[in-house]
């Protein structure tokens, strides 16, 4: 593999890195099992060498040197994917982040067109200052970028209201695994009938089936008028059947994260399940309304006004992953969250089923869990798990939390993708279906070089 090394240094000078110090922080991304073993001082595997590439040509040289040499690329953007995707042990890295332009932003269609490597954090700051917002606001907004939104299909915390990422991809080019570049459509039409939509062969491919270079999004005017607060129930059961009857009666919220009785305690000091809600639009009257109606409605359900304060507090908090992590440290724990969803009749057992089994493993700490991103017929469910820092303990907590969720009729990912952590479970999430996902990787990448590596997506 030194051949391929030589070969990319020729090809691209310096913009190929190899110092040891650089290798090691790109051996590894935001999963937790990886953070572990290298907080513990356990070795992880280096990547072959790091690609810094500045033009979709760069990209092009990499994929040809990768082909030729039988390497594998790890396309990499802000690298806080939680599932090992963008970790390059063994692999050719290659960071995407120097391909950040902004290249038109059309107020009238409303649509932006941005290079993949662009931080969120720095479009949305370009948008806000025009007036407008993707409205794609994850957890990961400081550091993901628009191309590992898409390889990941990600979801933001105002998705219930403006949907997921894919509902905001409207186009995209792609440099494909034998070097051609495409875009996938010759317009930005808002939709059409020509076949199955191409995006989505790419958007939540984990980078498989080619590089995500540009890509059009919808973008909406930043609404002028929120209103927000909070509601505390007697059940998580009878909060998920507030949320339900929102969504059925067309009271549809910004944002709301409904927290069970362990979530609400540690982050809001509540001993009850705790609604956080919120809804926003350009009409003053017609949000003040969509408000009363939603209290209406939750009070059916036994929900108490809480107040204001408890929104606004995780309004301020809600990107401190750091602290999370610091505040777990000083009591000898780690902690990992694992999102998966499902319809409504099964959200309550799910919910149970899933705090029991992690519960009943010797190291595991605590479970808490919060209800988010609202469908018409189900809704995400975000489980938080503190528990020793150790390899086996960290194992049995993720074949127990996909055999609930496989026996509950949940799926195994919400919006963090599945990366090498849940790689086993899909032959069980998809069945047969596996090989379709298969067939398309052969025919697109008959050379297995892209994030092809043992563990990845597949099961082994």
């Amino acid at each position: 593999m030194q051949d391929a090394v030589s070969k990319l240094k020729e090809a691209l000078g310096d913009r190929v890195v190899t110092d040891e110090a650089a290798l090691k922080r790109y051996s590894r991304d935001f999963w937790p099992l990886l953070m572990m073993r290298d907080e513990l001082g356990k070795e992880i595997q280096m990547p072959l060498a790091l690609v810094m590439p500045g033009s979709v040509d760069d990209i092009k040289a990499v994929l040809r040197i990768a082909r030729e040499s039988g390497s594998t690329v790890v396309v990499r953007g802000g690298g806080s994917s939680v599932t090992g995707a963008s970790a390059g042990g063994g692999s050719i890295v290659m960071d995407i982040s120097n391909l950040n332009r902004v290249l038109d932003i059309n107020e009238y269609d409303l649509t932006i067109t941005v290079e993949s490597g662009a931080r969120l954090s720095d479009v949305e700051r370009r948008l806000n200052e025009l007036g407008y917002s993707l409205r794609h606001i994850p957890q990961s907004f400081n550091y993901a970028t628009i191309g590992g939104l898409i390889a990941t299909l990600s979801s933001g915390q105002y998705s219930t209201l403006y949907g997921n990422v894919e509902d905001a991809v409207i186009n995209m080019e792609v440099v494909l695994p034998n070097g051609e570049v495409t875009w996938l459509r010759r317009n930005n039409a808002p939709r059409s009938s020509t076949g199955p939509p191409l995006k989505f062969l790419f958007t939540g491919s984990e980078g498989m089936l080619g590089v995500v270079t540009k890509a059009v999004l919808r973008i909406v005017p930043l609404p002028p008028f929120e209103k927000h607060g909070s509601f505390k129930f007697g059940s998580f059961d009878d909060g998920v059947k507030a949320l339900r009857d929102l969504m059925v009666k067309g009271i549809i919220p910004a944002v709301a994260r409904l927290y069970d009785d362990r979530d609400s305690m540690i982050r809001f000091n509540e001993d009850r399940p705790l609604l956080i809600i919120s809804f926003e639009g350009h009409y003053e009257d017609l949000v003040g309304d969509l408000w009363g109606r939603a209290r209406s409605v939750i009070e059916e359900h036994g929900g108490e006004y809480a107040g204001a304060g408890h929104f606004e507090e995780w309004l301020r908090t809600r990107f401190n992953v750091e602290d999370d992590m610091e505040k777990a440290r000083r009591f000898g724990l780690w902690f990992d969250t694992i999102e998966v969803a499902a319809t409504w009749s099964r959200l309550a057992r799910l919910h149970e089923d899933m705090e029991n089994s992690l519960m009943g493993i010797d190291g595991v700490a605590a479970v808490m869990a919060h209800a988010s991103h609202l469908y018409l017929n189900g809704a995400c469910i975000y489980f938080t798990v503190l528990f020793k820092p150790d390899e086996a303990i960290y194992g049995k907590v993720w074949d127990a939390a996909m055999s609930v969720a496989a026996r509950d009729g949940a799926t195994i990912s919400h919006h963090h993708g599945i990366g090498m952590l849940r790689s086993r479970s899909m032959g069980e999430e998809l069945g047969g279906a596996i090989s379709i996902i298969k067939s398309i990787k052969d025919a697109l990448d008959p050379w297995g070089i892209l994030n092809s590596r043992r563990g990845m997506f597949f099961p082994d």
